[in-house]
């Protein structure tokens, strides 16, 4: 394969991560084809597959799905063509399809990233879960932390309301009591069962202030409600609406129906580069499961999880340049098996550090 067309998927090196996968979502041009109107698309990976009845179009936009060999799984992003399907990167000499690049033109740094950190240490702000703290994440995080020390600077951010009552709040207290317990806004669910947030905009707003006053800030790391906002973040980054952001470290992210709230952010694929972690075990109903499941009793909501059993899948589609790992476990910032999360910390420090 030509170096445009080189998979990147790879394991991680030790054993005991073999329960942890790792995808990038890449975004793909289709460059080749033009003097036939485009290029051939198949519905299945094997060259002997049905043929669908339209080509896709030269200059057609893709998401990866998959990549096997020279054979890309796509889903249609922009231009003519199937919305899914399977077409080849290269045909013997040509190219058909190239990475489209996240970096700005001309070598220049992208509008969404920081300036350069020189010698300092990275900047990286933490957004708790729902009904957490700064002191419940910074438990929650106790093998990062001693990791990181000397490496990336984390700074702690409380949420905008607390809370003082409900199932979140008496779960948070029997696990951490005496802690406090915070928001950053009020978490409610669409009629597919996503998430969405009573005010999403302010909470941005407010969320932008904190970040100006923390200044330098090289990227966001979040978990669960954090995990949403600090994609939210990063949208806005994207789109010249909010501090530049480097990166973004995603922590059990929910199905992100706040999309449909703030469509002008997600417009595009979020050029960003964003780690993923997500558990296994995790539903959709994850970090709110009593509220999730009696709605769902009484028909409040469908679910619809179009296709995907992890609902992270549906973050990582939205972004341009992404990486997810999966442990074994259920919704928590980093799995109780210590041998993989220690293995994990390590792939979030290096992914900072190689982000900044």
């Amino acid at each position: 394969l030509s170096l445009a067309c080189r998979a990147v998927r790879r394991p991680l090196s030790c054993p005991s991560c073999r329960p942890v996968d790792i995808m990038v979502a890449q975004i793909w041009e289709v460059v080749g084809g033009a003097d036939k109107g485009g290029i051939i698309v198949r519905e299945g990976v094997d060259l002997k597959s049905p043929q669908t009845s339209e080509r896709l179009a030269t200059g057609a936009v893709v998401r990866e799905l998959s990549l096997v060999g020279d054979r890309l799984e796509f889903e249609r992003v922009e231009g003519a063509g199937p919305a899914k399907g399977w077409v080849s990167v290269s045909l013997k000499d040509k190219v058909l399809c190239q990475r489209r690049p996240a970096e700005g033109a001309a070598g220049e740094a992208p509008a969404w990233r920081p300036a350069a950190r020189g010698s300092r240490m990275p900047r990286v702000v933490c957004l708790h879960g729902t009904a957490c703290s700064k002191q419940i994440f910074t438990i929650q995080l106790s093998k990062l932390i001693p990791k990181a020390k000397g490496k990336i600077e984390l700074i702690f951010l409380d949420g905008r309301g607390k809370i003082e009552a409900g199932p979140a709040f008496d779960t948070m207290q029997k696990y951490f009591p005496g802690c406090p317990n915070y928001k950053y806004d009020d978490v409610m669910l669409d009629s597919k069962g996503w998430r969405i947030y009573a005010d999403p905009q302010g909470t941005l707003d407010w969320l932008q202030t904190q970040l100006a006053g923390l200044a330098p800030v090289d990227g966001i790391l979040g978990f669960s409600q954090g995990a949403n906002f600090a994609l939210m973040l990063a949208a806005q980054a994207a789109t010249g609406a909010g501090v530049p952001l480097g990166f973004t470290v995603l922590l059990s992210p929910n199905a992100p129906g706040f999309t449909e709230q703030l469509p002008e952010l997600f417009a595009e694929p979020i050029p960003v580069p964003t780690l993923i972690v997500r558990g296994e075990q995790e539903g959709y109903g994850a970090g709110m499961e009593p509220l999730f499941n009696a709605q769902l009793e009484k028909g409040a909501f469908q679910l619809d999880s179009r296709g995907e059993d992890a609902p992270a899948a549906h973050v990582a589609k939205l972004c341009a340049n992404a990486t997810m790992l999966a442990h074994k476990e259920n919704h928590r910032p980093l799995p109780g098996d210590k041998q993989t999360a220690d293995e994990i910390v390590d792939r979030i420090i290096a992914f900072v550090e190689e982000s900044c």
